[in-house]
């Protein structure tokens, strides 16, 4: 298995351009940089071998609902509960099956629990069976998603004992 690194990545840094380019090979580009003024905060990670980025996830931090325009779900303490919104995830073909994807994924859920999100939230379309079945061995529960053909995948998070 070869060493991967992963890391926060903003649009000024070096490697920008070389996530961009994995993204976009991948076709979910237009998720890197769109804004969304819902979201409370955006972040984007970089998985990096000696090769260049060889993977990448982008995240939102948001209350839930906020980007329908929901009235936010108050927790105990009457604050609105937030997740994390999986925005675009992809590892390179011919780097898959090495658990970069999963390395990614426990980036997110431990930032989110650390960020005290109630839950994490992605969506993908139902050709992404090495997706699912990532998603599905990491414990998320599914949803059908009425927008198109599609699937929403939801992981409640333990708060940090």
């Amino acid at each position: 298995r070869m060493p991967v690194t992963i890391r926060a990545i903003e649009p000024a840094s070096a490697d920008y351009d070389s996530l961009l380019a994995v993204a976009e090979q991948l076709g979910q580009a237009r998720y890197i940089a769109a804004t969304e003024p819902y979201a409370d905060e955006s972040v984007l990670l970089g998985a990096f071998a000696e090769a260049g980025c060889v993977g990448f996830l982008r995240f939102l931090i948001m209350a839930i609902g906020s980007e329908h325009g929901r009235t936010p779900i108050c927790g105990a303490d009457g604050t609105p509960l937030r997740e994390g919104y999986v925005e675009a995830f992809g590892v390179l073909p011919e780097w898959r099956r090495q658990h970069i994807g999963q390395a990614l994924q426990e980036h997110v859920i431990d930032y989110c629990r650390a960020q005290g999100c109630y839950q994490i939230r992605s969506r993908s379309p139902v050709s992404s069976a090495e997706n699912y079945a990532l998603k599905l061995k990491m414990g998320y529960a599914i949803h059908p998603s009425s927008a198109n053909d599609s699937y929403y995948f939801i992981k409640t998070l333990e708060p940090n004992a």
